[in-house]
């Protein structure tokens, strides 16, 4: 029997493991920012991808904050694009 088993990484980082389970696939989180798709089953490799890039991109949003101009700063002090 063999298993098989696929790295799930984002633009950022390595999220964790989609195993296969015979119905589809379940995500194992290697990362914090990923344990609320821990233990989740996907159809494919690709919705797990998916769901990995959506939380990323969900976390990363809700650290960004604007100053009394309109300007955008990420929570770490970089600035980025302001928002129209």
């Amino acid at each position: 029997m063999t298993t098989q088993a696929f790295s799930i990484e984002t633009s950022r980082h390595a999220a964790g493991i989609a195993v296969a389970d015979g119905q589809g696939f379940r995500f194992f989180s290697a990362h914090p920012l990923f344990t609320a798709l821990d233990g989740r089953h996907y159809n494919s490799v690709a919705a797990v991808e998916k769901a990995a890039r959506r939380r990323e991109n969900e976390v990363r949003h809700v650290g960004r904050r604007q100053d009394s101009r309109g300007q955008v700063f990420r929570s770490w002090g970089v600035k980025a694009e302001a928002v129209a």
